[in-house]
């Protein structure tokens, strides 16, 4: 720890203040009874409210710039917020922000993108202390306020000051959860360590996952074991939420002590489906040798629009982490910047920041209708619940759709339900027996902002089987004449079709994407009575590996025709 205040002192000459690591310094851990002290309590908001992804456009990021330390990492962070979004600098005084802007201009850094706030703060992590924006359903913005579980009580502060400012309501929440500890896909899922568990010991696992849905809107609260040695217990130091479905997990060599634990924390992650009904993918990014309490990583990273800045730390693994970041996201620009400096402080670029959403938005939330119906007299009744910061428009609010392995998707209009603020829906017309339809749902507001759902349109799209009373869930089929099961499911590599006849029969298995397009015939061939397995290695009919995403399979005999739903998982 002295070593540590050293090298700060040395990086960083003339402190304005003085620091307060990510951890609880001793003279601190005196006054644990004041967490939480004046912190406000308030009902949760009413209805339904979602809370943005940070891959999700931002209209700015807040820092808290103690001058004096980590001036370097500050600095370039600032460099690449303003050429793309607003950023907010909260200092302490006039003087702070006077040598913050000095030290800017210094070094070519234009300001016409910063903003400066003048409030008393405790430290420079603003992640854990800062607001955490969410949308309700009645088409307005909103912050909710954790406990900060540091007893710094101008910290804690902080988010109230933002939302008397921008005119924003703040909801307390009476959990105390550090942001550093806090991700959500932007649909309605959120993940945590076990550290929540370890600082509210006064409810119950349930009730966190209640407290979490009535202020945030999380309707899947997934809580995985916190890493072994690092102090914070923070989820930001080893997972990144890429995108709605793709998640970054940390991974250590074989032999750490973290070793295990990252490797079944991803395989948990991988094994979830998110609100629309796709997995989690899971990718892997290295983390340095290390058995120190603030170890070095990669994942602890800011997104910003069209950028990742990714935190640096002169290790071998530096360059392999950026290579990662820029084939999961070819669409981004990648910038790297030196965190040397930060270096056993227990924490990096994504800790010393808060995002602030764009203020221009659509949340669509809308469960897939099921995966069969016996209804081919009445059209098929696909609703939806919508927030959006304007009006939407009508003529591009739809309803896509199309009828097994067509190509051209017909439309009907997502309208208005006259009685229900902020819900809508939209009539697909009635099909044949056997008929598979797929469908997705679009809307466009005066802002010209555009949303779809599934939110990743394609690959992703939604479909459901008419059938007499068939469920694509393969315990039902087990009750058939025809028994098949597929498992595992969802499969990572192979997959085995296990097949009980109660007669001799031709068997013909298909499989196909989710835009109805045949990709392998898998089996044609004549069968007796009893058991049988087949297996696929995920292959199509020019031996290529498929893509991770949904196939559906078919099994035809001499007498029926039968699907099922395949998630394939890497």
């Amino acid at each position: 720890m002295v070593f540590l205040l050293i090298l700060m002192l040395a990086a960083n000459p003339n402190p304005g203040d003085d620091f307060l690591p990510q951890w609880m310094t001793p003279e601190e851990s005196l006054h644990v009874d004041e967490i939480g002290k004046g912190h406000i309590v308030t009902p949760p908001p009413e209805g339904w409210v979602e809370t943005p992804g940070e891959f999700e456009p931002l209209h700015g990021v807040f820092i808290t710039w103690l001058y004096g330390y980590f001036n370097s990492v500050f600095r370039e962070i600032v460099r690449e917020v303003v050429a793309i979004s607003k950023i907010y600098i909260i200092a302490g005084s006039n003087s702070e922000k006077n040598n913050i802007i000095n030290y800017l201009q210094n070094n070519g850094i234009p300001l016409d993108s910063v903003e400066f706030y003048i409030w008393p703060r405790n430290s420079v992590w603003s992640r854990d202390y800062g607001p955490w924006f969410m949308r309700k359903y009645d088409n307005t913005e909103r912050i909710v306020d954790f406990i900060y579980n540091r007893p710094r009580p101008q910290d804690d502060t902080i988010p109230w000051r933002i939302g008397n400012a921008w005119s924003i309501p703040v909801y307390g929440s009476p959990l105390v959860h550090a942001g550093g500890n806090f991700m959500v896909d932007g649909l309605g899922t959120g993940f945590a360590s076990t550290l929540i568990y370890e600082e509210n010991p006064s409810y119950s696992h349930q009730e966190i996952d209640s407290l979490m849905l009535a202020y945030s809107g999380l309707e899947q609260f997934i809580v995985l074991q916190r890493m072994n040695i690092e102090y914070t217990g923070h989820i930001d130091l080893w997972t990144k939420i890429l995108n709605d479905t793709l998640v970054l997990v940390g991974e250590y060599e074989p032999g750490h002590q973290n070793y295990n634990l990252l490797n079944q924390n991803a395989d948990s992650i991988a094994s979830c489906t998110n609100r629309e009904g796709f997995p989690y993918r899971v990718a892997r990014m290295p983390m340095p040798w290390s058995v120190s309490s603030a170890p070095p990583t990669y994942l602890n990273s800011l997104m910003v629009n069209n950028k990742v800045l990714v935190p640096l730390w002169g290790e071998a693994e530096d360059s392999i982490a950026l290579t990662i970041y820029e084939q999961l996201l070819p669409d981004h620009d990648i910038v790297g910047i030196d965190c040397s400096y930060m270096a056993g402080s227990g924490g990096a670029i994504h800790c010393i920041t808060m995002q602030a959403p764009s203020r221009r938005y659509i949340h669509v939330r809308h469960y897939p209708l099921p995966d069969s119906t016996n209804d081919t007299l009445n059209p098929y009744r696909v609703r939806a619940e919508i927030i959006t910061s304007s009006s939407l428009l009508a003529e591009s609010t739809l309803v896509f759709y199309k009828i097994n392995s067509s190509s051209i998707f017909d439309v009907t209009p997502l309208a208005a339900i006259g009685d229900t603020p902020g819900v809508y829906a939209g009539y697909i017309p009635a099909q044949s027996l056997g008929d598979t339809v797929y469908y997705y749902l679009l809307a466009k507001n005066t802002e010209d902002i555009r949303r779809t759902s599934p939110f990743d349109v394609p690959p992703h799209i939604y479909s459901f089987l008419v059938a007499p009373g068939v469920s694509v869930a393969e315990d039902d089929l087990r009750k058939l004449p025809v028994a098949l099961t597929a498992y595992p499911n969802p499969a990572h590599d192979n997959l085995i079709f296990s097949l009980r006849l109660t007669e001799a029969t031709d068997v013909r298995i298909e499989i196909y994407n989710v835009l109805g397009q045949r990709v392998k015939l898998l089996e044609n061939a004549k069968y007796k009575a009893g058991k049988h397995t087949i297996g696929w290695n995920f292959r199509d009919d020019k031996n290529r590996k498929l893509i991770q995403g949904v196939y559906f399979y078919s099994i035809i005999t001499d007498k029926e025709k039968k699907r099922g739903k395949i998630l394939l998982i890497k």
